[in-house]
């Protein structure tokens, strides 16, 4: 026996409304508009006490119905009408006002006593009975109740789906690789998922005081004829850019301050989109955009926001990549100079020099012979390292475990110097095993040529096993100096290039490395190579 049966004493208005507020919570509970719908019908039939109950949501330019009573679905044999904006039903969606069954000849399949209610901004919800009593005043009310408590649930779920479709319209615009992709993404969303039909996206001119229209929708050419003027400080539009606050105007053409009596519009939402410019959605009636319209605009706005600064990070990635790759066509060019055009003119001479002094007929012109040789052997080696920053630089290959003490070993064999002494603990790094072997054979050679012949070069495990160390036992280098041993062409030896350490430089940054230069336990100088900076 259902609450409202007349059989079992019709309940009281106050107990049916308790009732009603019970059943609420199922409308909240609901996922879906269909779920909703059933809800608010099976809450009709069951609390209310009527039989003939059906709720119909506007489609278009017309009332369908998405829930009804099985009585309902008997009386009309399954095929159950829809209503267009001729039929009185529609005036009760548009005007809001209850239409009572008594009041219209026009309502098809009348019953004695019934209702239609409006579900404001959605539909209309038909209630009905055979009995007259059933439907009262008070009766009525409650249904206007059970149809704005429908309303509120109806426009959560809105909310809800268009939320869900910013979402995904979020992932869409972070993949836009330019400004005006993003616009034209953005005032895309705007119109199919915010309902804001005329929209345009205004970004900032460069080095000028005005913000021009880079993504508009048809509907907003439309409105001004094809030419959709720039915005500058002289236009209200210009305050939510400057403020970075959001700006609503109900009608623009009587807002305080602003002179715009020409206005093609009436309502304007202005959202800022941080320095880039600001998304303008306008419409030609008065009041068009409630709070709702501008909760879910400004997230909308702020995705676009993260859009357009990601499209201007890929912009100057973009342009960096095209200096560096010009950058590096122009090093391959000097590399190829340096490799062929030089040297080889290079190695003819150090030729000739050969074999005049293979010749020379007194020691003065033997030993400047000699000096000659020496300066084209340094030359050699001005040129290699020359050619390693040219074609390395800050560029690593593949990284492998490498074994330290091997690599070392190898590269303090052709010194020609003192000792090499390993500590134990030294062991592997992840390392581009050709650029490693650069980093230490020019430690090892520096070690070499600032401290003389006889030096005793140790290598190391750092202290926290997080890298390693290079020192020596020769004259160290002045604290003054140190901090400008990884600089291109600083040397203090005779025979040094100046190259070396700035080739070490390059390597442990390539690597992602950090290095130091500190005094050895012995006075000499101590580098340190630390593989993970941040432990």
């Amino acid at each position: 026996m259902t609450p409202g049966d007349p059989a079992g004493g019709v309940s009281s208005e106050s107990d049916r409304l308790q009732s009603l507020y019970a059943a609420t919570r199922e409308l909240v509970a609901a996922r879906t508009r269909a779920d909703l719908c059933e809800a608010v019908v099976d809450t009709a039939e069951s609390v209310l006490g009527l039989p003939y109950v059906g709720i119909y949501l506007r489609q278009e330019d017309r009332l369908v119905p998405v829930s009804v009573t099985a009585a309902v679905e008997e009386r009309f044999d399954g095929d159950l009408p829809v209503f267009d904006s001729t039929h009185p039903l529609w005036d009760v969606y548009a005007d809001g006002e209850t239409l009572r069954a008594a009041e219209t000849a026009e309502w098809e399949h009348s019953v004695a006593a019934g209702a239609a209610v409006p579900v404001p901004d959605h539909g209309v919800l038909l209630t009905g009975s055979e009995d007259p009593a059933s439907v009262d005043e008070a009766g009525v009310e409650l249904v206007r109740l059970l149809g704005t408590n429908a309303a509120v649930a109806l426009d959560r779920l809105e909310r809800e789906r268009r939320l869900d479709r910013l979402h995904e319209a979020a992932r869409e615009l972070m993949t836009a690789t330019d400004t005006a992709s993003v616009a034209a993404t953005a005032t895309d969303t705007a119109h199919e998922v915010l309902g804001l039909t005329v929209n345009a996206v205004f970004l900032r001119a460069s080095e000028t005081e005005r913000l021009v229209p880079v993504g508009v929708t048809a509907e907003a050419r439309s409105v001004f004829d094809d030419e959709v003027p720039a915005l500058g400080p002289e236009t209200a539009s210009w305050e939510a850019y400057a403020t970075g606050e959001p700006q609503l105007y109900d009608d623009i053409r009587a807002a305080d301050g602003v002179e715009s009596p020409a206005s093609a519009l009436r309502s304007v939402l202005v959202l800022p989109l941080g320095d880039h410019g600001v998304f303008v959605a306008g419409s030609t009636a008065v009041g068009a955009f409630d709070q709702s319209d501008r909760s879910l605009a400004q997230v909308f706005a702020a995705n676009v926001e993260a859009a357009l600064d990601a499209a201007d990070r890929q912009a100057r990635l973009r342009r960096r990549e095209s200096q560096l790759q010009r950058q590096n066509e122009r090093l391959e060019e000097f590399a190829s100079v340096v490799s062929h055009d030089l040297r080889n003119p290079l190695n003819v001479a150090a030729g000739q020099v050969e074999l005049a002094a293979a010749v020379a007929e007194t020691e003065e012109a033997q030993s400047r012979l000699d000096e000659a040789l020496e300066a084209h052997e340094q030359m050699e080696s001005l040129i290699e390292d020359l050619l390693s920053l040219a074609r390395h630089g800050h560029s690593v290959g593949e990284t492998e475990p490498v074994e330290l003490a091997g690599v070392a070993r190898d590269e303090w064999s052709g010194t020609g110097a003192g000792e090499l002494t390993v500590e134990e603990g030294v062991g592997t790094v992840s390392a581009d095993r050709s650029r490693l072997r650069e980093l230490l054979g020019n430690l090892l050679r520096n070690a070499a040529e600032h401290a003389g012949p006889d030096v005793t070069v140790t290598l190391g495990p750092l202290e926290d096993d997080h890298g390693f160390y290079v020192a020596d036992d020769g004259p160290g280098i002045d604290p003054e100096e140190r901090a400008e041993v990884f600089e291109r062409g600083y040397t203090t030896a005779e025979e040094g290039t100046g190259y070396g350490l700035a080739i070490v430089a390059d390597v442990v940054a390539a690597h992602g490395w950090e290095i130091d230069l500190v005094e050895s336990a012995a006075g000499g100088a101590r580098f340190e190579v630390r593989t993970d900076p941040e432990e």
